[in-house]
């Protein structure tokens, strides 16, 4: 597939955005190697990336939305889209203070399907198929620990049951943008799976245990580029 020059929009939140963990005050910065701007370098596609740090389903149905209706479709233009690990997240503090309240996601699973499918929706009714791409896998231990600061790690725990659930709700969310590309019969990029076919999946991830570090942009890369060169 040629992308030189062609039109592509990603839609995500920090993942797509590139955005990494540092030592600064902030905590995060916008890595300047990321896989979005490699494949950039590599493709010479020219790319407007909406996607932005907290992004849930919800947010951005709201900014596609309103996106759309000041753009004119281009016959040649791609759609990127990638969320679900800030929709699966649990309001922490909450959690610390009441562990054995009943606690819902920022999106239960069942609206962000629904939210999800009304985002490709809004494409499909103009003429332009959606890309999709799963979730890179999170490391349950090191996110417990950064969710946990500040807060209690014990009552996190007890309403969790084992850290390993937080990896098991992520890979729940992930199942169902595999089932909603089938559905609608899109194409996905499987970023999750080569992370996972890693003999060192850990090392590609950086201490907060969610974003990938830069060894895992490079992998991420590497994958949107077998991607574009099978197509």
């Amino acid at each position: 597939m040629n992308l030189k020059n062609r039109s592509i929009t990603i839609w995500g939140d920090s993942i797509l955005k590139g955005i990494i963990r540092d030592d600064t005050a902030e905590g995060y910065r916008v890595l300047d190697s990321n896989y979005v701007n490699r494949f950039i370098a590599s493709t010479g596609a020219s790319i407007q990336n909406r996607s932005s740090f907290g992004m849930t389903t919800m947010k951005a149905l709201e900014r596609i939305s309103r996106s759309v209706q000041k753009r004119t479709p281009q016959e040649d233009e791609i759609i990127l889209i990638e969320f679900g690990g800030n929709d699966c997240d649990f309001m922490w503090k909450e959690v610390s203070e009441l562990p054995h309240a009943g606690h819902l996601p920022k999106t239960p699973i069942t609206v962000f399907m629904k939210n999800m499918q009304s985002i490709i929706d809004t494409y499909i009714s103009r003429n332009l198929t959606p890309l999709l791409m799963t979730l890179p896998p999170l490391e349950p231990n090191r996110y417990l620990d950064w969710i946990s600061r500040g807060l209690s790690r014990v009552n996190i725990l007890n309403f969790l049951g084992d850290a390993n659930r937080i990896y098991r709700w992520q890979e729940m969310y992930n199942d169902a943008i595999v089932d909603i590309a089938r559905a609608n019969n899109l194409r996905l990029i499987d970023v999750r799976r080569r992370f996972l076919e890693s003999n060192h999946c850990t090392d590609l991830i950086c201490d907060d245990g969610i974003h990938p570090n830069e060894q895992g942009h490079t992998l991420m890369h590497q994958a949107f580029m077998d991607y574009i060169h099978a197509c």
